[in-house]
């Protein structure tokens, strides 16, 4: 039995779905409050159980089914007027109590969800809040790790059809790709990412689960990427060729931030060697984006 957070997000439901299709029974946590509109192929599978976490106490799950994995992907950004308690039980306190309850029930791993932002060297003020929380999170993950496997998942650039409009990719992909607005302001778009199609993540998770079943290991930071990083520029310049949009794109119009993080690509030879490739290129993920909207 796995437990999920973020079963109603963008890459928790993506993950769920892939889990359910090969068999694995999981308990979804949720609020009670969370659209379950990502969902909609997965309600009434006889292999999930939702879990409203602010309902219901996450304690009767390890008392009543034998957990394997436990696997974090819930967040909370903390854009906007976000209160700070919210980040912190989103990031902070959930997942800790949850790896409390497996450490003590005898869960085989924990699986946990960072960003590029956090690598060593980086800082991010945009997302301040955010970073500060979950690198809180892996100070007290270690201190659990003699108890419970942990692995730190850490992710590049993920982007793919339904993601929040707030995210880059996303708002890139609607303003240019298909409502083809007359002008979007943008930096110079000199800024290096490596970015993963959310296809390839999900991937990449069920190897991290299977891995995690049959190896010893205490704490593993594992990056997930394609292990290239390509000019913004070029990602939003293939948007519009590829959508064969008119939008003007005025690249310097907006100013770096100070922080800017200018270039960042996951090394990849930790999760390769687990037998995962990543098989979407950008021109290949923006093509599924395009052409999934466009079917709507």
């Amino acid at each position: 039995m796995i437990i999920l957070t973020g079963s109603t997000g963008f890459l928790g439901s993506a993950l769920l779905q892939k889990l359910l299709e090969r068999e694995d029974e999981v308990i979804a946590i949720k609020r009670s409050t969370s659209s379950t509109a990502r969902l909609s192929h997965c309600l009434g599978n006889p292999r999930l159980r939702m879990l409203d976490i602010d309902l219901e106490d996450p304690l009767k799950c390890f008392e009543e089914c034998r957990i394997d994995t436990i696997i974090h992907t819930g967040t909370e950004y903390g854009r906007g007027m976000t209160p700070l308690r919210n980040i912190i039980n989103a990031n902070i306190l959930l997942p800790l109590q949850l790896a409390e309850l497996g450490a003590k029930y005898g869960a085989g791993c924990f699986i946990n969800t960072d960003s590029f932002f956090n690598k060593a060297g980086h800082s991010y003020s945009n997302l301040l809040n955010y970073s500060l929380s979950k690198k809180s999170l892996l100070i007290w993950l270690d201190k659990l790790a003699d108890d419970l496997k942990i692995i730190n998942v850490v992710l590049e650039h993920v982007y793919g059809p339904g993601d929040s409009p707030s995210k880059f990719v996303e708002s890139i992909i609607r303003r240019v790709g298909i409502d083809q607005i007359p002008h979007v302001a943008l930096t110079h778009g000199q800024q290096r990412r490596d970015f993963i199609f959310v296809d390839d993540v999900v991937q990449a998770y069920l190897k991290l689960i299977d891995f995690s079943r049959s190896e010893e290991f205490r704490l593993e930071h594992i990056e997930v990427g394609t292990g290239t990083a390509i000019q913004v520029r070029d990602f939003v310049d293939q948007v519009k060729l590829i959508s064969g949009s008119n939008t003007s794109l005025g690249y310097g119009e907006i100013p770096y931030r100070d922080d800017e993080i200018m270039s960042s690509q996951a090394d990849i030879k930790r999760i390769s060697s687990l037998g995962w490739k990543s098989t979407f290129s950008p021109h290949d993920g923006i093509n599924r984006i395009l052409s999934t909207y466009q079917s709507k």
